[in-house]
C-alpha cells in the first residue's frame, strides 16, 4: 500500500509587500529519488520548477574590514582623504575609541572597502605604510562574501523566482533556532515594524508551547518577494542574507543610494563573518587571504537542499497510511511558508516530543512487562530526510571558486 499521489506538488505565490503586487508562482514538481541511501529508500524530493540555465552566477566580496596600526597617530578624515585620492571614492573609516571619540587621533583604524580590487588594496596599504608606518601588517577583522544570480532575460518576477528558491532550500549548519534573536525574518524598511519572523516563538513562552509553535503551520510568515529574508542575530559572528538586489552603494542614515539599470539587478545570497566564525576559516593577515579555500565555503555556509517526502514508502495498513499522508500535508505547509530552515526546526521539534513522549511511556510499559519498539534510527542525522539540491550547490561552488581564482591572480606580482 502506497501513497504516492496522497500530497500534490505546491505552488508558492510571489508577493511584493512594497507595491502590495502579486508577481506570480514559483511551482514544485515531486521527482523519484535514485539515492541509494538508506535513509532515502521509497521518498520523493520537492524541487523548484526553475532552469537555472537562465541565470549567470557570480561570487564577489561585497565588503572587508581591514584593522591597521599605525606607527603614529592621526585622524580617521586623513587617512581617508589619502585612501580617496587613490582610488577615487571613500572609504569608511573608524578609530577604536567610539563614536563619542570619533574624531579624535588615534593609532588603530578599521577600514571598510566596498567590492574590494585586491590590487589596489596592496597599493593602498603601500602607501599607508610609507607614510604613517605599520606596527603590524593589516589584519582582516570582517568580511562579507556574496553570490549573485543575474536572469539571462532581466525581469523582476525571474529575480522573485530565484530568490525564493535560494530562501527556501538554504540550510545552515548552526543552531538558529534556540535563540529566538537568530532565528530566520523578512525584512523590508527602515522602521521598526517593518518586518516578521518567519517561524512563530516567543521567548517568553514555554520551551513546551515553543515546541507546538515550530510544528504547527497557520501562525508561520512566508518571506515577501522584494524583502531580505536576514537569520542570525544583528551581533553574531555568522550571518545570512538573500534580497532581491536593486540599489548599490546604500547609505541609511545619509538616506542616499544607487538604483541599479534592470541588467545589473540580481538576486543575492550573502554570508557575513566575523569573530570566531571568520577565525575558523580565514587568515589573520591580508597578505594571507589567498590560502583561503573560498570553494569550502560552499559546504560551510552556501549548503541548499531538497526536501522531500514519504513517496512510495510502503505501509502495511490503512492507518499508518493515513498518519504518513498527514504529516506529509503539514510539512508542506511548513515548508511552502518558512523552506527547509523551518522545515528542519518542525521535524526537530517532533523528534523531541516524541523523544519525551517515549521517556514518559517507559515506566508504565515496564509494569505491564511490555517493551517498546525499537527506535528507528534512520534520517537522525544532521541532513535527516533532505538531499542535497546538485545543480544550485554546483553553480555556488563554481562561482566561489572562480571568486578564489581572481583574489589570487589579485596577489601576483
Amino acid at each position: 500500500m502506497s501513497n504516492d499521489t496522497a500530497n500534490p506538488a505546491p505552488s508558492i505565490s510571489l508577493i511584493n509587500v512594497k507595491t502590495a503586487q502579486h508577481l506570480g508562482y514559483l511551482n514544485y514538481e515531486i521527482i523519484e529519488l535514485t539515492n541509494a541511501q538508506k535513509r532515502l529508500t521509497g521518498r520523493q524530493a520537492l524541487k523548484p520548477i526553475i532552469d537555472l540555465s537562465d541565470y549567470t552566477t557570480k561570487a564577489v566580496i561585497d565588503w572587508i574590514d581591514i584593522r591597521v596600526l599605525l606607527n603614529r597617530k592621526t585622524q580617521f578624515q586623513w587617512l581617508q582623504g589619502d585612501i580617496e585620492k587613490l582610488i577615487g571614492r571613500k572609504v569608511h573609516v573608524e578609530n577604536s575609541l567610539g563614536r563619542a571619540q570619533a574624531n579624535e587621533s588615534d593609532e588603530k583604524f578599521v577600514i571598510r572597502f566596498q567590492e574590494p580590487d585586491i590590487k589596489s588594496l596592496r597599493v593602498i596599504f603601500a602607501l599607508i605604510k610609507e607614510k604613517y608606518g605599520l606596527g603590524l601588517d593589516p589584519l582582516i577583522c570582517g568580511i562579507e562574501i556574496s553570490v549573485d544570480f543575474y536572469p539571462r532575460t532581466p525581469g523582476e518576477y525571474e529575480r522573485a523566482k530565484i530568490v525564493r528558491v535560494l530562501a527556501n532550500h538554504i540550510l545552515v549548519k548552526r543552531d538558529i533556532i534556540t535563540d529566538h534573536r537568530d532565528r530566520p525574518r523578512s525584512v523590508w524598511g527602515q522602521n521598526k515594524g517593518d518586518y516578521q519572523r518567519l517561524l512563530a516563538g516567543n521567548p517568553n513562552f514555554s520551551e513546551g508551547a515553543n515546541r507546538r509553535l515550530l510544528i504547527e503551520t497557520e501562525w508561520d510568515h512566508a518571506p515577501y518577494s522584494d524583502a531580505t529574508v536576514t537569520i542570525g542575530a544583528r551581533e553574531a559572528d555568522v550571518r545570512w542574507r538573500i534580497m532581491d538586489k536593486t540599489l548599490d552603494t546604500q547609505n541609511r542614515e545619509a538616506g542616499t543610494f544607487k538604483s541599479l539599470a534592470e541588467k545589473d539587478k540580481r538576486a543575492r545570497v550573502e554570508v557575513t563573518l566575523t569573530g570566531d566564525a571568520l577565525s575558523e576559516i580565514c587568515p589573520m593577515y591580508f597578505q594571507e587571504l589567498t590560502q583561503l579555500n573560498f570553494a569550502h565555503l560552499q559546504a560551510r555556509y552556501f549548503g541548499f537542499v531538497l526536501p522531500t517526502l514519504s513517496g512510495r514508502v510502503v505501509h502495511k495498513t490503512k492507518w499508518r497510511q493515513a498518519i504518513t499522508v498527514a504529516r506529509d500535508r503539514l510539512r508542506i505547509a511548513k515548508f511552502r511558508k518558512t523552506g527547509g530552515i523551518g522545515l528542519k526546526a518542525m521535524d526537530d521539534a517532533v523528534g523531541e516530543r516524541q523523544k519525551i513522549l517515549r521517556k514518559q511511556s517507559l515506566r508504565d510499559m515496564h509494569d505491564r512487562g511490555l517493551k517498546l519498539p525499537a527506535k528507528k534510527r534512520i534520517g537522525m542525522g544532521a541532513t535527516q530526510t533532505f538531499v542535497a539540491y546538485e545543480e544550485l550547490n554546483e553553480r555556488v561552488l563554481t562561482a566561489l571558486r572562480s571568486l578564489g581564482e581572481r583574489v589570487r591572480k589579485g596577489f601576483m606580482k
